[in-house]
């Protein structure tokens, strides 16, 4: 049994480290914590892990995925972009994700969503008339929102693992 006990920790450290992971390479990774943490409360008869908690749980990785879709447009907006620097920086974001995801897998999906939020910003503004310099701070106000975003989400998945493995301990 105590056998039985550890290797289903074993399990969930690695499923917690995934979502982790997904968070860093720009998934959803707080979804899979939170799917996670549905599986530690119904097993501990929402004893250790509460309805509640859940609720909040899912509210705070609700927060982070519209924080990570806005963070870079207003990011880039303090740096100075206009509302075209600021669309191209969402379009950009999204593009890129997906972009880097075909090119290389999960790593890719960062790395895209980083350069195509700069690259979106600077598309933006500089087809809307503006010269190379303005364009590049923009994107480079997009570029630090989504590391910021990332950051953020990245906080958010710290504090559900926490929950995570604080439910599951008392089980064993």
């Amino acid at each position: 049994m105590i056998v039985l006990h550890i290797f289903l920790l074993v399990l969930l450290h690695l499923g917690v480290l995934a979502g982790m992971l997904a968070i860093i390479f720009g998934l959803s990774g707080n979804f899979i914590l939170l799917g996670l943490a549905l599986l530690v409360g119904w097993l501990g008869g929402f004893s250790h892990i509460s309805l509640l908690t859940l609720g909040v749980m899912l509210g705070l990785a609700i927060l982070g995925e519209v924080v990570e879709a806005f963070l870079g447009i207003f990011t880039a907006r303090k740096f100075g972009a206009s509302k075209w620097g600021m669309i191209g920086t969402f379009l950009g974001g999204l593009i890129g994700a997906a972009l880097g995801t075909v090119w290389l897998p999960l790593l890719g999906s960062l790395i895209g969503a980083l350069v195509g939020a700069f690259g979106g910003a600077f598309a933006g503004e500089w087809m809307g008339g503006r010269g190379t310099k303005e364009s590049a701070r923009a994107g480079t106000g997009a570029f630090f929102g989504r590391v910021m975003a990332t950051g953020f989400k990245l906080g958010i998945g710290v504090l559900l693992a926490y929950w995570i493995l604080r439910g599951a301990y008392p089980l064993v």
